[in-house]
């Protein structure tokens, strides 16, 4: 785990907090505490938190999370024709989601059970902020005619601001790695 996300976590558990609480907190964890001879320093954390200027806001010495970069809902739909079609829907602050699919093909089995292990909402998160997809455009199209293609959307809502991007066909770079947390998320392959 990174720093900056152990940092993230504090603040979510306890709301804007100092720098002293955050060092004290960060020396008190056992993940720390196996990684680390020394303490953390202030420094180090004041470093970190500087780092991260589009993260973190600091006030009077008070480090909270930036408006425009809590999370609160995240909704993701791919698809193509005939389907599937997957929408997913995460509610950050009920550490829920909710999964839906749909086929237009009528050769797709309805009734067809399976099992599958579904991912942590705290873990794809993190995995949201490390991507960063508020640097998104907000729109992706090839340069030439595309005819039943992979369409896509994604509608980002964080505390002060709402990010949307879609697309035909044509990705942002770490589209891939979306994916791949979208899939652990929720158990199935979402692509």
């Amino acid at each position: 785990m990174n720093m900056y996300e152990i940092i993230l976590d504090i603040i979510e558990k306890n709301g804007p907090v100092s720098f002293d609480s955050i060092c004290d907190e960060m020396n008190e964890m056992s993940i720390i505490k196996k990684e680390r001879e020394k303490p953390v320093q202030i420094s180090h954390v004041k470093s970190v938190v500087s780092r991260k200027k589009d993260l973190f806001s600091v006030e009077d010495n008070i480090v909270s999370i930036r408006e425009e970069k809590e999370l609160i809902t995240l909704t993701a739909m791919i698809g193509k024709f005939p389907g599937p079609t997957y929408k997913v829907a995460v509610d950050f602050i009920h550490n829920r989601f909710y999964l839906f699919e749909w086929n237009i093909d009528n050769r797709v089995a309805v009734n067809k059970e399976k099992t599958v292990f579904i991912g942590d909402v705290e873990q794809f998160k993190k995995e949201i902020i490390r991507l960063s997809i508020w640097n998104w455009e907000r729109d992706y199209q090839p340069e030439s005619l595309v005819l039943d293609g992979t369409s896509w959307s994604v509608h980002l809502k964080t505390k002060g601001m709402v990010y949307e991007s879609e697309g035909l066909q044509a990705f942002p770079k770490d589209w891939s790695k979306f994916c791949k947390a979208v899939s652990q998320l929720i158990g199935i392959k979402f692509a």
